[in-house]
């Protein structure tokens, strides 16, 4: 049995090793693959919310191009006819030409704009091609008016925006000096325009990092990524850093879309963004938190069912013990008192026994000692399987405390086999408690003969009995063996006795203290043991006083 059982231990525990090792495997596993998409989807964020600050710096220059062009002193001329025959030196489709504002064209500056319906352009290679400004008003809304189809062409025309630019000599969209290129020719305006090649300069910066980290958190957001970064802001570019199982950074983008158009010719460089993620581990972890606490609670479930099986089988083992030792125990029990009256019988059969009538009744006492003991045996066992189906009902009354202990006292002193000495102290003068008498009494005379077994002889006993509180207390101590401390806490369990082998030193069922213990709480009461091994045991009853 006992090899079976190492064999049972030994396979559950190599199959819960086995699951915590795939379990925390997939975990890891898992975890990796969660942090390669953590690391891509903050990139893409990343990306997402510099489109959305280029579409604001895009719509913040529509908006001032539209209000300016639609400026009253601005005459804007469009001819779709006389461009056919103006100088060929011009790009084809669209040519432009800004008349400065004079006095003898009443202060206005005139923008004329000629367009060729000849030619055409077509955003889908499929779809059949439309002229030009047609083109660029669908773009818009087919409501869209000239300066609004004007500033969409600017975005796309060079030729456009450069004399846009040049007509429009405003505040909002300043005319700077030209910015000489590296080969020390003007950088022209369509190329600044088209290009957006603005910095932005060293004070604007905050501004700059609130409106990135504002539409980046946002963007974080959609993607259900909730981590804490930095957003680093940088003249020129830097190494990346690798992303780790604790940390992870977006690539590198420069940044050049500023509000309106702010034009720096000190600070001509493009900014460098990158937001760093410290401890990326919390987001990824918090975002398996559903896959992993389901992996902890199989992980639990399956060591309790393995718990519970091993307690069952250590249970069951404990439960064959006890019962063969039971079996043991009750034998030697009931064979001394059937033994000790068939040897009173044969004696009074064999050696004339009814001539002497002295040693006639002794035979007969002894045989009616013997059959009162087979009698409290039998009484024992049915009252275990009563209270065990909660078939006892206690008739509680008024018990005068004093006589009923002095009376089993000596009862007890008259059935024990070896010289008991018994004493007995009523602290507090206690007259009458309210108790089921005949199982208070059997609780009482269990304690005392248990006292007076395991004692060595003289038996030294002292029952105390006192208040406390609103409370009775029973203390029977003896100067016994003891109780090992491994059984003391299965000492009240139905069988249970110190195992002794098949050597039968005490008489004993192993129902006297489970019984004990179940008419004390059925008195809504309490039972304790202390015991200490060769210095004694005393077991405490302490039950309400008036019930």
């Amino acid at each position: 049995m006992k090899k079976k059982l190492k064999i049972v231990l030994a396979l559950i525990a190599l199959s819960l090793s086995g699951i915590i090792i795939f379990q925390t495997y997939w975990s890891i596993n898992a975890y990796q693959v969660n942090k390669k998409t953590f690391d891509t989807n903050i990139d893409a964020a990343m990306q997402h919310a510099l489109d959305s600050c280029k579409k604001d710096y895009f719509d913040s220059i529509r908006v001032v191009l539209v209000r300016r062009l639609s400026d009253t002193n601005v005459v804007i001329k469009i001819d779709t006819v006389r461009v056919q025959i103006i100088h060929k030196q011009f790009s084809p489709g669209v040519i432009t030409r800004v008349i400065p504002s004079t006095p003898e064209n009443n202060a206005n500056a005139t923008l004329n704009i000629w367009i060729s319906n000849r030619h055409s352009e077509s955003s889908d290679p499929i779809s059949t091609s439309i002229p030009i400004y047609n083109y660029y008003k669908n773009k818009v809304a087919e409501t869209a008016t000239i300066p609004q189809v004007l500033t969409e062409m600017a975005f796309y025309r060079p030729e456009v925006a450069s004399y846009i630019i040049s007509l429009l000599s405003i505040g909002d969209i300043p005319t700077f000096p030209l910015h000489p290129t590296a080969s020390g020719k003007p950088l022209p305006y369509d190329s600044v325009f088209k290009n957006a090649t603005f910095s932005l300069p060293q004070n604007y910066r905050e501004a700059t990092v609130l409106k990135v980290s504002k539409y980046y958190r946002a963007e974080l957001k959609k993607m259900h990524t909730y981590s804490p970064f930095n957003l680093t802001v940088t003249e020129g570019s830097t190494q990346p850093k690798t992303p780790t199982s604790s940390y992870s950074e977006t690539n590198e983008y420069d940044y050049r879309y500023n509000a309106f158009l702010l034009f720096n010719q000190h600070n001509f460089h493009p900014i460098f963004l990158r937001a760093v993620f410290h401890q990326p581990q919390y987001a990824v972890i918090k975002g398996m938190l559903l896959t992993l606490t389901c992996s902890i609670l199989l992980i639990a479930l399956t060591i309790y069912c393995f718990y519970y099986i091993i307690n069952t089988l250590n249970r069951q083992k404990r439960l064959a013990e006890l019962k063969d030792d039971f079996i043991n125990n009750m034998t030697h029990e009931l064979k001394t008192p059937i033994a000790t009256m068939t040897v009173a019988i044969e004696g009074l059969q064999k050696f004339n026994g009814s001539n002497d009538p002295d040693k006639t009744q002794r035979y007969l006492q002894t045989s009616r000692n013997e059959l009162n003991r087979l009698n409290e045996l039998v009484t024992k066992a049915l009252n275990v399987a009563t209270f065990e189906n909660n078939e006892i009902i206690l008739v509680k009354e008024k018990i005068e405390i004093d006589t009923l202990i002095n009376e089993i006292i000596a009862t007890e002193k008259l059935k024990a086999d070896k010289e008991a000495l018994i004493t007995y102290t009523n602290k507090n003068n206690i007259r009458y408690i309210t108790a089921d008498q005949l199982h208070f009494r059997n609780v009482i005379t269990n304690l005392i003969d248990n006292a007076i077994k395991y004692s060595n002889e003289p038996a030294n006993i002292q029952i105390i009995l006192q208040q406390i509180g609103d409370k009775l207390q029973l203390s029977v101590k003896d100067q016994g063996i003891g109780i090992p401390p491994a059984h003391i806490n299965h000492i009240f369990d139905k069988f249970h006795r110190v195992p002794t082998g098949n050597i039968h030193h005490v008489k004993g069922t192993g129902l006297g203290l489970s019984y004990v213990k179940y008419i004390v709480e059925a008195h809504k009461g309490s039972v304790t043991i202390k015991s200490e091994v060769n210095a004694g045991t005393e077991f405490i009853v302490t039950i309400p006083l008036n019930q």
